[in-house]
């Protein structure tokens, strides 16, 4: 589960959406605690200034007219039932708060319990209306001012002037609920949509990659799909449509180009050699007769070059693909065995042959043969005199079926190991053997023919001075009948 929201996470527009769902959050939380500070912190402000205000009311007219007078507004505002009053001291205990039960909202303590007489506190206490049986009259929320009405030089008794604040608290929880709620919603449903839109968003994406992927094999064809709604990325599959038909123009032209070069040398240079070999055997085994066979030696291997080219073309189409049957590898790779183990004889080499049984892979046997065939001549060209060459048909751990060449000769550096796949390539080290550098060329033409990979590896990576090469054709298991 973390895997899978770590590459979700990964994706770019799921990061930027749900950062916008982030943002949205923060700003609706903003809003709301705006409106809770209107609705709920500034009336609370506003009762506690009225409260002030009244406490000083009332010492004003104390200082006016007396403690009685002051007994006459207590009992006043009390019949009123507008705030909560208490007015006590030694001699008298008005006001509505002493008919109630009273509790401070931090504890079951009384209301005056720890007051000084000397000085004021905002406390906020819980009440209830012990003769009603209602729930709505039980544990009301209040707030008040408690303070000394102040004579010249003492206190002539403590004052209580408070609100009940129910209503103002009750419309706090129900916008503090509906802040937290609405945060939630706007958040869950900013993870859908952040979810969706990366979801359709890595769709057109991997479509994409798998077109470079595709591209990047050789299929020029493959083409950016579409949906027409002309938006960044319809355009941007436009634009890649548009250039991969001129890569694919220019391609084609080259091809064009090069095998009808191929192609229109072909008679030419057959003629060239039959000329060559007839004018060696009329000058019989004179100096110039070796000349003229080694010219007509020449361009036969000029003639083998175009015949690989075109070949290799061909392959890169697709032609007669129709044509794979089912083949026993087995036999063909046996066959092979015995025909080259006297060449890896003759050039001083160790020849071994390992193929089981239980096989059967769509192939040409004739395409098939002529790659194994250039792997195992390759193995003996590059491997030094005492070495090992191993010809290997088996099943790996995932099920493919895998016909490998391997050698304990010098390898080919892991940075070249794709770059010698390609056309006329050949390695500085390779300059001194003959060849034109299109073995490899056609051993990967072939496995794509064929739906195969064409791997190359070292066989002993801790050897620097002969790591050896396994080069391997691979039918996958979803490729083998």
């Amino acid at each position: 589960m973390i895997k899978k929201f770590s590459k979700i996470y990964k994706n770019t527009l799921f990061r930027l959406s749900l950062l916008g769902a982030l943002l949205f959050v923060l700003s609706l939380m903003v809003v709301a605690v705006s409106v809770y500070y209107v609705t709920v912190i500034a009336e609370l402000n506003r009762i506690d200034k009225l409260v002030e205000t009244e406490h000083s009311e009332i010492q004003k007219i104390y200082d006016e007219s007396g403690f009685q007078a002051v007994e006459r507004e207590v009992t006043l505002r009390t019949a009123s039932s507008e705030g909560l009053y208490g007015l006590v001291n030694k001699r008298v205990a008005i006001g509505n708060l002493f008919f109630q039960e009273v509790t401070k909202e931090d504890g079951d303590l009384p209301l005056l319990t720890g007051l000084q007489a000397d000085e004021f506190s905002k406390v906020a206490f819980l009440y209830s209306n012990p003769h009603s049986e209602e729930n709505d009259f039980k544990d009301r929320r209040a707030r008040a001012l408690v303070g000394p009405i102040r004579t010249g030089n003492g206190v002539a008794a403590i004052l209580i002037v408070g609100r009940d604040v129910e209503g103002t608290m009750r419309i706090g929880l129900k916008v503090r609920n509906a802040i937290l709620i609405s945060s939630c919603i706007a958040l869950i449903l900013g993870l859908i949509s952040s979810w969706f839109l990366s979801k359709r968003f890595t769709r057109r994406v991997d479509a994409f990659n798998k077109l470079a992927d595709d591209v990047r094999s050789g299929n020029l064809n493959r083409r950016a799909p579409r949906n027409y709604s002309h938006d960044e990325m319809d355009l941007l599959a436009e634009h890649l449509n548009e250039m991969l038909d001129h890569i694919e123009r220019l391609m084609q032209s080259m091809k064009y180009a090069g095998d009808s070069v191929a192609h229109d040398l072909k008679t030419p240079l057959t003629r060239l050699r039959t000329r060559l070999e007839s004018a060696g055997i009329e000058r019989h085994n004179t100096q110039d007769a070796e000349i003229f066979f080694s010219a007509a030696e020449d361009a036969n291997e000029l003639l083998k070059t175009f015949d690989n080219i075109l070949r290799i073309s061909r392959l890169k189409t697709g032609e007669r693909r129709e044509l794979l049957i089912d083949i026993n590898p087995k036999i063909l790779l046996d066959d092979l065995a015995d025909l080259y183990e006297p060449s890896c004889e003759n050039a001083g080499l160790e020849f071994h042959a390992l193929t089981t049984e239980g096989h059967i892979i769509r192939a040409d046997r004739g395409l098939l043969s002529q790659a194994v065939s250039n792997l195992i001549e390759n193995a003996i060209k590059y491997t030094p005199k005492g070495g090992i060459v191993r010809l290997e048909l088996l099943k790996n751990n995932i099920g493919s079926v895998e016909i490998s060449v391997c050698d304990n000769g010098l390898g080919i550096p892991l940075e070249d190991r794709e770059r010698v796949k390609g056309r006329f390539v050949r390695l500085d080290k390779s300059r001194t053997h003959p060849g034109n550098g299109l073995g490899l060329s056609l051993v990967d033409a072939v496995a794509n023919f064929h739906n195969a990979d064409f791997t190359i590896s070292s066989i002993d990576d801790h050897n620097s001075k002969r790591p050896g090469l396994k080069a391997a054709i691979i039918f996958s298991k979803k490729k083998i009948k």
